[in-house]
């Protein structure tokens, strides 16, 4: 009797044809990266494009703003060395030790006049970059706080040019009077006095710090009135630190002048509620 062979090497191969390959659906493509499947999330990949054009457009804006009121500041630089020139003692010589001092003295103080007038706008785009997701209400509040940071910050310019940089500068240049003649680089002092003032400046802008940290809920007014005498030793060793004339009388006078607005910024704390 015949028996069928079923040997293995009698199976028959069939070829496969190109019509039975599944092919791939219409308009898809190999970008390196998968623009579909289960670990794609096109919720996660459209804001944050937003986000980073909105960093570029609010960064370009700040350097426009940067450069139109450093070019501003400059022509009117001779009249603000003048007015720094005026915190010195009697009789302080002013020198130019360098070829192109006074023209670079004038570079930098133009600079720092510059950041100062723009400090609105660079309030403006930082809140509103940062706080996004604030509530209508606390929207319309975001001009009070620009206004009030801008506001701040010339306080702190003023308080530094007559209450804290002549006293300082007096005593500062007093004390070697008999060993050197009181004379002084044009350049080092306007760098001084810049540095100074724009320091305190950005120092007094502490409450504005407070209650944008109570919006966010991170800290609220119980919390600096219960642990107001630990903020006051806090805020004079800042004073202590950033004060550039390291002499005793001015950094008591911005420790002193920090602890006031320190107890000022409760005020408006509760009145938001926070």
């Amino acid at each position: 009797m015949m028996t069928k062979d079923t040997h293995p090497d009698n199976i028959e191969i069939i070829p496969l044809r190109a019509a039975d390959i599944p092919q791939p659906e219409s308009g898809s493509h190999d970008s390196g990266a998968p623009a579909s499947g289960p670990f794609y999330d096109s919720s996660l990949h459209a804001p944050f494009i937003s986000h980073l054009s909105e960093l570029r457009d609010r960064i370009l804006n700040s350097l426009l703003t940067l450069t139109l009121s450093t070019s501003g500041a400059f022509l009117f630089s001779t009249p603000l060395i003048t007015l720094l020139k005026k915190t010195a003692p009697l009789g302080t010589q002013f020198i130019q030790l360098t070829p192109g001092e006074v023209f670079l003295s004038t570079l930098h103080l133009s600079f720092i006049a510059g950041i100062a007038i723009a400090m609105p706008v660079f309030l403006y785009h930082v809140l509103r970059f940062t706080l996004p997701a604030l509530k209508p209400q606390e929207k319309n509040g975001l001009f009070w706080i620009v206004g009030g940071g801008s506001v701040l910050f010339s306080l702190g310019v003023v308080f530094a040019y007559y209450c804290v940089l002549p006293p300082s500068l007096s005593w500062l240049l007093g004390y070697g009077k008999d060993v050197a003649v009181l004379q002084m680089s044009i350049g080092r002092f306007v760098e001084f006095c810049t540095a100074f003032l724009l320091i305190i400046g950005l120092m007094f802008e502490l409450p504005l710090v407070l209650i944008l940290l109570s919006l966010t809920g991170i800290i609220h007014s119980r919390m600096l009135t219960q642990y107001w005498r630990g903020a006051c030793m806090s805020l004079f060793m800042i004073a202590i630190i950033f004060t550039p004339s390291q002499d005793p009388l001015s950094m008591g006078l911005v420790g002193l002048a920090l602890v006031g607005l320190y107890g000022l910024s409760i005020v408006p704390m509760k009145l938001l509620g926070r």
